[in-house]
Protein backbone atom coordinates (compact mmCIF):
# COMPACT_ATOMS: atom_id res chain seq x y z
CA UNK A 1 0.00 0.00 0.00
CA UNK A 2 1.21 3.28 -0.58
CA UNK A 3 1.87 5.40 2.37
CA UNK A 4 -0.52 8.41 2.65
CA UNK A 5 1.47 10.84 5.62
CA UNK A 6 3.90 13.65 4.75
CA UNK A 7 7.41 12.68 6.48
CA UNK A 8 9.04 15.75 8.08
CA UNK A 9 10.91 17.93 5.85
CA UNK A 10 12.89 19.34 9.03
CA UNK A 11 13.97 15.69 10.04
CA UNK A 12 17.64 14.99 9.58
CA UNK A 13 17.19 11.99 6.97
CA UNK A 14 14.88 10.70 4.72
CA UNK A 15 14.31 6.79 4.48
CA UNK A 16 13.33 4.83 1.68
CA UNK A 17 9.88 4.88 3.14
CA UNK A 18 9.71 8.89 3.57
CA UNK A 19 10.65 9.42 0.04
CA UNK A 20 7.87 7.15 -1.50
CA UNK A 21 5.53 9.11 1.21
CA UNK A 22 6.71 12.36 -0.11
CA UNK A 23 6.28 11.79 -3.58
CA UNK A 24 2.93 9.64 -3.21
CA UNK A 25 4.40 6.03 -4.46
CA UNK A 26 5.17 2.97 -2.70
CA UNK A 27 8.66 2.07 -1.17
CA UNK A 28 9.34 -0.48 -3.76
CA UNK A 29 8.89 2.06 -6.46
CA UNK A 30 11.63 4.36 -4.62
CA UNK A 31 13.91 1.08 -4.72
CA UNK A 32 13.73 0.67 -8.73
CA UNK A 33 13.98 4.21 -9.26
CA UNK A 34 17.51 4.64 -6.99
CA UNK A 35 19.01 1.15 -8.93
CA UNK A 36 17.86 2.42 -12.13
CA UNK A 37 19.63 5.50 -11.29
CA UNK A 38 16.16 7.49 -12.23
CA UNK A 39 16.98 9.68 -8.74
CA UNK A 40 19.41 11.64 -6.75
CA UNK A 41 22.20 8.63 -4.85
CA UNK A 42 21.58 8.30 -1.33
CA UNK A 43 23.62 10.40 0.69
CA UNK A 44 24.09 7.51 2.90
CA UNK A 45 23.79 3.77 3.25
CA UNK A 46 23.97 1.56 6.66
CA UNK A 47 24.82 -1.56 5.93
CA UNK A 48 23.48 -2.81 2.47
CA UNK A 49 19.84 -1.98 2.80
CA UNK A 50 19.05 0.56 4.62
CA UNK A 51 19.54 4.05 2.54
CA UNK A 52 19.31 7.56 3.82
CA UNK A 53 18.64 10.95 1.69
CA UNK A 54 19.09 14.63 3.16
CA UNK A 55 15.16 15.97 2.84
CA UNK A 56 16.26 18.80 1.07
CA UNK A 57 18.27 16.91 -1.87
CA UNK A 58 14.46 14.92 -2.38
CA UNK A 59 12.64 18.09 -2.47
CA UNK A 60 14.79 20.22 -4.80
CA UNK A 61 15.37 17.03 -7.28
CA UNK A 62 11.05 16.80 -7.01
CA UNK A 63 11.04 20.48 -8.00
CA UNK A 64 13.81 20.32 -11.05
CA UNK A 65 11.94 17.81 -12.43
CA UNK A 66 10.59 18.53 -16.03
CA UNK A 67 7.09 16.99 -15.28
CA UNK A 68 6.96 16.79 -11.72
CA UNK A 69 5.06 13.46 -10.49
CA UNK A 70 5.60 9.33 -10.17
CA UNK A 71 8.08 8.23 -12.75
CA UNK A 72 7.40 10.62 -15.39
CA UNK A 73 3.84 11.68 -15.45
CA UNK A 74 3.16 14.77 -15.75
CA UNK A 75 1.10 17.27 -12.87
CA UNK A 76 -2.38 16.90 -14.30
CA UNK A 77 -3.45 20.70 -13.84
CA UNK A 78 -6.78 19.72 -15.22
CA UNK A 79 -6.35 19.22 -18.43
CA UNK A 80 -5.92 16.38 -20.15
CA UNK A 81 -2.16 14.77 -21.24
CA UNK A 82 -1.43 14.97 -24.50
CA UNK A 83 1.85 13.52 -26.97
CA UNK A 84 2.38 17.25 -26.71
CA UNK A 85 3.11 17.01 -23.14
CA UNK A 86 6.24 14.95 -23.83
CA UNK A 87 9.94 15.21 -26.01
CA UNK A 88 9.48 12.55 -28.56
CA UNK A 89 11.16 9.66 -27.78
CA UNK A 90 14.73 8.99 -29.29
CA UNK A 91 15.40 5.67 -30.99
CA UNK A 92 18.93 4.82 -30.55
CA UNK A 93 21.33 3.35 -33.31
CA UNK A 94 21.59 -0.09 -33.30
CA UNK A 95 25.14 -0.92 -31.62
CA UNK A 96 27.26 -3.96 -32.71
CA UNK A 97 28.43 -4.18 -29.29
CA UNK A 98 25.13 -5.40 -28.24
CA UNK A 99 24.55 -7.53 -31.22
CA UNK A 100 23.94 -11.28 -30.70
CA UNK A 101 26.10 -12.29 -33.73
CA UNK A 102 24.59 -16.07 -35.99
CA UNK A 103 27.81 -18.17 -37.28
CA UNK A 104 25.55 -21.00 -38.85
CA UNK A 105 22.10 -23.09 -37.63
CA UNK A 106 21.10 -26.95 -38.98
CA UNK A 107 17.98 -27.95 -39.04
CA UNK A 108 16.40 -30.61 -36.69
CA UNK A 109 12.62 -30.55 -38.47
CA UNK A 110 11.41 -28.51 -41.74
CA UNK A 111 7.91 -28.34 -43.65
CA UNK A 112 5.61 -26.10 -44.67
CA UNK A 113 4.25 -25.00 -41.51
CA UNK A 114 7.28 -25.30 -39.30
CA UNK A 115 10.93 -25.36 -38.97
CA UNK A 116 12.99 -26.04 -35.95
CA UNK A 117 16.62 -25.60 -36.19
CA UNK A 118 19.71 -25.44 -33.75
CA UNK A 119 21.08 -21.89 -34.03
CA UNK A 120 25.20 -21.38 -33.37
CA UNK A 121 24.76 -17.85 -31.56
CA UNK A 122 27.47 -15.30 -30.11
CA UNK A 123 26.35 -13.03 -27.07
CA UNK A 124 27.77 -9.75 -26.42
CA UNK A 125 29.89 -11.36 -23.79
CA UNK A 126 31.43 -13.94 -25.87
CA UNK A 127 29.42 -16.85 -24.62
CA UNK A 128 28.39 -19.03 -27.42
CA UNK A 129 25.94 -21.96 -27.58
CA UNK A 130 23.63 -23.60 -29.69
CA UNK A 131 19.86 -21.88 -29.25
CA UNK A 132 16.92 -23.70 -30.37
CA UNK A 133 14.76 -21.35 -32.74
CA UNK A 134 12.06 -22.15 -35.03
CA UNK A 135 10.12 -20.40 -38.69
CA UNK A 136 6.78 -20.28 -39.22
CA UNK A 137 4.71 -18.75 -41.80
CA UNK A 138 3.58 -14.96 -41.86
CA UNK A 139 0.00 -14.06 -40.69
CA UNK A 140 -2.53 -11.85 -41.18
CA UNK A 141 -5.62 -11.05 -39.41
CA UNK A 142 -7.80 -7.44 -39.26
CA UNK A 143 -10.14 -5.96 -36.97
CA UNK A 144 -13.58 -5.60 -39.50
CA UNK A 145 -15.66 -2.37 -38.07
CA UNK A 146 -18.85 -1.96 -38.95
CA UNK A 147 -20.17 1.04 -41.33
CA UNK A 148 -20.86 3.22 -38.14
CA UNK A 149 -17.67 2.12 -36.44
CA UNK A 150 -19.32 1.31 -33.45
CA UNK A 151 -18.61 -2.28 -33.43
CA UNK A 152 -16.13 -4.83 -34.20
CA UNK A 153 -16.78 -8.22 -36.11
CA UNK A 154 -15.30 -11.17 -33.41
CA UNK A 155 -15.37 -14.99 -33.96
CA UNK A 156 -16.03 -17.45 -30.90
CA UNK A 157 -13.77 -20.31 -31.51
CA UNK A 158 -12.13 -22.99 -29.87
CA UNK A 159 -8.36 -23.72 -30.18
CA UNK A 160 -7.08 -26.95 -29.73
CA UNK A 161 -3.35 -26.79 -28.89
CA UNK A 162 -4.36 -24.54 -25.81
CA UNK A 163 -7.54 -26.51 -25.50
CA UNK A 164 -9.30 -22.77 -24.93
CA UNK A 165 -12.44 -20.84 -26.31
CA UNK A 166 -11.33 -17.35 -27.16
CA UNK A 167 -12.65 -14.01 -29.46
CA UNK A 168 -10.46 -13.57 -31.97
CA UNK A 169 -10.37 -11.83 -35.36
CA UNK A 170 -10.69 -13.42 -38.73
CA UNK A 171 -7.10 -13.96 -40.40
CA UNK A 172 -5.16 -16.92 -41.68
CA UNK A 173 -0.93 -17.68 -43.17
CA UNK A 174 0.07 -15.44 -46.18
CA UNK A 175 -0.11 -17.34 -49.34
CA UNK A 176 3.59 -17.66 -51.61
CA UNK A 177 3.72 -14.53 -53.05
CA UNK A 178 0.36 -13.15 -51.82
CA UNK A 179 0.81 -9.27 -49.62
CA UNK A 180 -0.52 -9.23 -46.31
CA UNK A 181 -3.51 -6.84 -47.57
CA UNK A 182 -4.65 -9.28 -49.71
CA UNK A 183 -4.59 -12.55 -47.81
CA UNK A 184 -6.26 -9.74 -44.91
CA UNK A 185 -9.11 -8.90 -47.36
CA UNK A 186 -9.22 -12.70 -47.88
CA UNK A 187 -9.66 -14.43 -45.01
CA UNK A 188 -12.60 -11.72 -43.64
CA UNK A 189 -14.59 -13.06 -46.78
CA UNK A 190 -13.30 -16.87 -46.12
CA UNK A 191 -14.41 -16.48 -42.29
CA UNK A 192 -17.18 -14.34 -41.98
CA UNK A 193 -18.93 -14.11 -45.31
CA UNK A 194 -18.02 -10.31 -45.22
CA UNK A 195 -16.35 -7.85 -47.98
CA UNK A 196 -14.03 -5.15 -46.43
CA UNK A 197 -14.99 -1.85 -47.91
CA UNK A 198 -11.13 -1.36 -47.39
CA UNK A 199 -8.11 -2.68 -45.40
CA UNK A 200 -5.28 -0.52 -43.82
CA UNK A 201 -2.00 -1.69 -42.52
CA UNK A 202 -1.65 -0.96 -38.30
CA UNK A 203 1.28 -2.90 -37.73
CA UNK A 204 3.52 -5.56 -37.90
CA UNK A 205 5.02 -7.73 -34.51
CA UNK A 206 6.15 -10.78 -33.90
CA UNK A 207 4.40 -13.19 -31.38
CA UNK A 208 7.71 -14.92 -30.15
CA UNK A 209 10.52 -12.82 -30.95
CA UNK A 210 12.92 -14.34 -28.66
CA UNK A 211 12.69 -17.71 -30.50
CA UNK A 212 10.16 -17.50 -33.41
CA UNK A 213 10.66 -16.03 -36.39
CA UNK A 214 7.21 -15.50 -37.68
CA UNK A 215 5.78 -11.63 -38.51
CA UNK A 216 2.38 -11.00 -37.67
CA UNK A 217 0.44 -8.39 -40.32
CA UNK A 218 -2.32 -6.27 -38.45
CA UNK A 219 -4.87 -4.48 -39.99
CA UNK A 220 -7.90 -3.14 -40.14
CA UNK A 221 -10.90 -2.31 -42.09
CA UNK A 222 -13.69 0.60 -41.76
CA UNK A 223 -17.08 -0.74 -43.07
CA UNK A 224 -17.71 -4.11 -44.53
CA UNK A 225 -20.71 -5.34 -46.87
CA UNK A 226 -22.34 -9.33 -46.26
CA UNK A 227 -21.46 -11.01 -49.46
CA UNK A 228 -22.94 -14.47 -48.61
CA UNK A 229 -22.17 -17.46 -46.15
CA UNK A 230 -18.42 -17.85 -44.37
CA UNK A 231 -16.72 -20.60 -46.86
CA UNK A 232 -14.83 -22.09 -44.32
CA UNK A 233 -17.01 -23.75 -42.30
CA UNK A 234 -15.44 -25.41 -39.27
CA UNK A 235 -13.38 -21.85 -38.03
CA UNK A 236 -15.23 -20.97 -35.21
CA UNK A 237 -18.91 -21.76 -33.23
CA UNK A 238 -20.64 -18.50 -34.13
CA UNK A 239 -19.40 -14.42 -35.02
CA UNK A 240 -21.04 -11.24 -33.51
CA UNK A 241 -20.61 -7.56 -34.25
CA UNK A 242 -19.36 -6.55 -30.22
CA UNK A 243 -19.36 -2.68 -29.43
CA UNK A 244 -16.37 -0.95 -29.34
CA UNK A 245 -17.02 0.21 -25.40
CA UNK A 246 -17.38 -3.23 -24.44
CA UNK A 247 -14.01 -4.80 -25.87
CA UNK A 248 -12.20 -3.69 -22.39
CA UNK A 249 -14.55 -6.20 -20.59
CA UNK A 250 -14.02 -9.25 -22.86
CA UNK A 251 -10.56 -8.63 -22.83
CA UNK A 252 -10.02 -8.06 -19.17
CA UNK A 253 -11.72 -11.15 -18.71
CA UNK A 254 -9.67 -13.37 -20.04
CA UNK A 255 -11.72 -13.81 -23.25
CA UNK A 256 -9.24 -12.55 -25.74
CA UNK A 257 -6.10 -15.13 -25.96
CA UNK A 258 -5.25 -14.83 -29.36
CA UNK A 259 -1.50 -12.74 -29.95
CA UNK A 260 -2.83 -11.08 -32.95
CA UNK A 261 -6.09 -10.29 -32.11
CA UNK A 262 -5.08 -8.51 -28.84
CA UNK A 263 -2.35 -6.53 -30.35
CA UNK A 264 -5.62 -5.15 -33.43
CA UNK A 265 -8.16 -4.75 -30.76
CA UNK A 266 -5.56 -2.74 -28.32
CA UNK A 267 -4.27 -0.97 -31.30
CA UNK A 268 -8.09 0.09 -32.54
CA UNK A 269 -8.61 1.21 -28.47
CA UNK A 270 -6.07 3.31 -28.21
CA UNK A 271 -4.71 4.39 -31.46
CA UNK A 272 -6.62 3.87 -34.60
CA UNK A 273 -10.25 3.53 -33.60
CA UNK A 274 -12.24 6.27 -33.54
CA UNK A 275 -12.18 7.14 -30.35
CA UNK A 276 -8.98 6.50 -29.65
CA UNK A 277 -6.87 8.51 -27.49
CA UNK A 278 -3.60 8.76 -29.18
CA UNK A 279 -5.40 9.02 -32.58
CA UNK A 280 -3.39 11.68 -33.95
CA UNK A 281 0.26 9.24 -33.59
CA UNK A 282 -1.45 7.04 -35.36
CA UNK A 283 0.50 5.28 -38.72
CA UNK A 284 -0.48 3.85 -41.48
Amino acid sequence: MTTTSRPDPAADWWTTKDVAAYLGIEPGAVSSYRKRGQMPAPDQTIGSRTHLWKPARITSWQASRTRAGVGGRPRGEGRPVSAADFPPIKTPAPDDDSRWIVHGRRPLYESEWINLYKTDVELPDGQRFEHHTVWMPTAAMTAVLNDDLTHVLLMWRHRFVPDLWNWELPGGLVDAGEEPAVTAAREVEEETGYRPRNVEHLVTFEPMIGMANTPHHVFIARGAERIGEPTETTEMQRMEWVPLPQVPSIIAEGQVSNSGTLVALLHVLAISGPSAPYRSGAAG
